[in-house]
């Protein structure tokens, strides 16, 4: 595998398409695929030293390259399971949606019981179902939360079918499990929340006394882990982030470059203090416990996506034990 294939396939956010609408308001918004990690699919780390050599093609061609390369490899019967889901993961990156699904369907015919591949698959298909959830992409993401009844994008995915089978009652099952899984005060709490208080259940203390014990551990668990960031913003940098896109997020020193945690928010809107928790994971078999040495950023883009040629602004820095950083912002 070339080093800009590892690079594009590394950088991916790691979100399903049909969770922009809650998931991704502090994230990204073009659709992009739940990765699977590197100890699973023996894909090679990617170190902090791989750069692209100065006047590399544009990583888009890169992309339909790997796609050519890879059908081939394919059709030839000389690949091995992880090159099948690059593939779907390359075709959903030009939004080839269909092949995608196709790819994916190949995929769980070897791994029937894979999560990675279940909700990328589910997702897809509501997509090109014109957002429908109720078909094959409800019995998959069932099938997801037998696996593992906790997969906080599942259980939103599935409360949003269940509105579209007009269930409230259902839905809210859903979503006030999912309520819980967040820790108490977290921005995904709330969003939750207000949906609950939109049809009508709203989650109370005494409803729920078992689940309501719960969310205290894992709100001082969240804390324990709690990233928090300061932001020195120069005067001039502050008139130029109307309009713009600031990316705040957490990721490994070594290896992969995809963040653990990200928070999005519109440039305007910026404050100078700021805290990434583990409700802003992007990934459920991802946590920031598991990361021996962090490093925080910000980048800050013309586009609301994470296109690295709209990016006006960035700046990293190692995450020190007490958790506290602070960034000058000045562009």
């Amino acid at each position: 595998m070339t080093l800009i294939q590892r690079i594009i396939l590394a950088t991916l956010f790691i979100i399903p398409i049909f969770a922009i609408g809650f998931f991704l308001t502090q994230r990204d918004e073009e659709p992009h695929i739940v990765e699977q990690p590197a100890g699973q699919t023996n894909l090679p780390a990617v170190s902090n030293t791989d750069t692209l050599p100065p006047n590399h093609p544009d990583p888009q061609a890169q992309v339909h390259a790997m796609i050519t390369e890879l059908e081939q490899k394919i059709a030839q019967n000389q690949h091995e399971f992880k090159d099948i889901l690059l593939l779907a993961r390359a075709y959903m990156m030009t939004k080839n949606y269909p092949s995608a699904a196709e790819t994916y369907e190949k995929a769980l015919v070897i791994e029937p019981d894979s999560i990675d591949v279940l909700l990328p698959l589910a997702d897809v298909l509501a997509v090109i179902d014109q957002g429908k959830l109720t078909g094959r992409s409800f019995d998959l993401l069932e099938k997801v939360l037998a696996i593992d009844p906790s997969v906080p994008m599942a259980l939103w995915l599935m409360g949003n079918a269940e509105i579209q089978l007009e269930r409230p009652d259902k839905a809210a099952e859903y979503w006030t499990k999912l309520y819980y899984i967040f820790p108490e005060g977290s921005e995904n709490r709330m969003k939750v929340g207000q949906q609950l208080e939109e049809i009508g259940k709203a989650p109370t203390p005494s409803s729920t006394p078992a689940q309501s014990s719960a969310p205290k551990a894992t709100s001082s668990k969240a804390n324990a882990q709690a990233i928090h960031i300061t932001l020195d913003i120069a005067p001039e940098a502050q008139e130029k982030l109307k309009g713009t896109t600031v990316f705040i997020y957490a990721k490994s020193q070594t290896g992969m470059p995809m963040p653990v945690a990200a928070k999005k928010f519109p440039g305007e809107q910026l404050t100078s203090s700021i805290t990434i928790t583990e409700a802003d994971e992007l990934m459920p078999n991802r946590k920031l416990k598991d990361i021996a040495q962090l490093k925080v950023g910000i980048k800050i883009s013309k586009q609301s996506d994470v296109d690295n040629k709209a990016e006006l602004f960035r700046v990293e820095q190692a995450l020190p034990d007490s958790r506290k950083v602070n960034l000058v912002v000045q562009f």
